[in-house]
């Protein structure tokens, strides 16, 4: 007997995380059997309620909806419209209330895929979760879960490798993401602010410029410093420009104070770059510290206050060393063809894993319904 699995997500051609991800699990799930059938529920995809015919999409059934965060009541009606057997969706887990209530009010199991970028979990966080038949989570942080599962990404190796020369004889270092505070951009221009005039090296800044406070900010320390950073300004593009963006630098700077799974550093490593990453909770899963790239120290923490959004409080962060950063990045300079060897054995290392095998894990457990 078919069942209907409904994907709500992201439009798949998205450049977030959340499609990026689910586009991935969607194109190989509807491809592992043909008792399942596969609806994406394109998040952003029109202006208003959803599609009532989907289109086709690589292999699988894409329908357009309204954008925003999942309402029950739209949640319900596409349910009972496309006759949803199993309902599944990757969000933060105070999004996911519409979800929550419009599978309770059909009785339709649902799965969610979390992204715990830090602890503690909050019990508010724990309620919502054990109204999932199970959580998905890409990190350790599962084992913390009743019902977790823990759900690795990758990338795709067809789109993610070294495909063209470095785009300078300098070493240059990448930096890709929003300006806000939890990437901590900053601390990673304060470091390469310590080397540049010693060493001849670049640093290029991909980022949402000039949109909000911070980035505003950023920009102008840049300016008045008369920093010579690369400023590259971020914006949707074909995941097979990133890959040129990657290939073109030497080495991937993720300053992150915390994340679920930075899809970056996969990313990176994939096209053949060493990284230096924040040595904190969940950040450290994704590199082979003196392997696939460098583990930098943290040298204080961040505790999200209690008094602010419910979603926020009490939360630790890491703060990666400046000191410690700069130190690494004059080493990747002064050895460029042991860091070009890293490179390439994250190459190797992020090869191990791959999406199809991912799906047949998100698949087994899902068939269990």
């Amino acid at each position: 007997m078919v069942k209907t699995l409904g994907i709500f997500a992201d439009k798949p051609t998205a450049s977030t995380g959340m499609a990026i991800v689910n586009a991935n699990l969607a194109h190989h799930l509807c491809r592992l059997d043909d008792e399942l059938r596969v609806i994406y529920f394109a998040r952003f995809g029109q202006d208003e309620s959803f599609a009532k015919m989907g289109l086709p999409f690589d292999g699988y059934e894409v329908v357009n909806c309204v954008g925003g965060v999942w309402k029950s009541v739209l949640v319900k009606d596409i349910i009972q419209h496309y006759k949803i057997d199993i309902a599944y969706s990757e969000d933060d887990w105070f999004s996911a209330y519409g979800l929550i209530k419009a599978t309770k009010q059909t009785k339709t199991p649902f799965y969610f895929l979390s992204p715990i970028d830090s602890l503690p979990i909050q019990y508010e966080a724990r309620r919502i979760f054990k109204e999932c038949k199970k959580v998905f989570v890409p990190n350790q942080s599962y084992r913390y879960i009743s019902n977790g599962v823990y759900l690795p990404h990758a990338v795709d190796w067809t789109i993610f490798k070294p495909v063209r020369p470095k785009a300078s004889e300098k070493f240059t270092f990448l930096w890709i993401g929003r300006d806000e505070k939890r990437k901590a951009l900053n601390r990673a221009i304060m470091a390469y602010e310590k080397i540049y005039k010693k060493y001849d090296c670049r640093f290029v800044v991909r980022t949402n410029w000039g949109e909000g406070t911070l980035s505003s900010f950023t920009n102008r320390y840049i300016k008045n410093k008369d920093l010579p950073i690369i400023q590259d300004r971020m914006m949707d593009c074909p995941h097979e420009y990133l890959a040129h963006i990657y290939s073109a630098c030497h080495a991937y700077i993720c300053s992150s104070k915390a994340g679920a799974c930075e899809m970056g550093i996969l990313e990176a490593n994939a096209c053949g770059l060493p990284t230096l990453v924040t040595d904190w909770t969940f950040m450290n899963e994704n590199v082979k510290n003196g392997k696939t790239g460098f583990l930098i120290p943290v040298e204080s923490y961040d505790v999200q206050p209690k008094v602010k959004k419910l979603f926020g409080r009490g939360r630790i962060w890491g703060n990666i060393s400046i000191d410690r950063l700069a130190e690494q990045m004059i080493w990747m300079i002064e050895n460029q063809k042991k860091a070009g060897r890293i490179g390439l054995d994250g190459l190797l290392w992020v090869r191990e894993n791959n999406w199809e095998n991912i799906a047949e894990k998100l698949f087994d457990n899902i068939m269990e319904s």
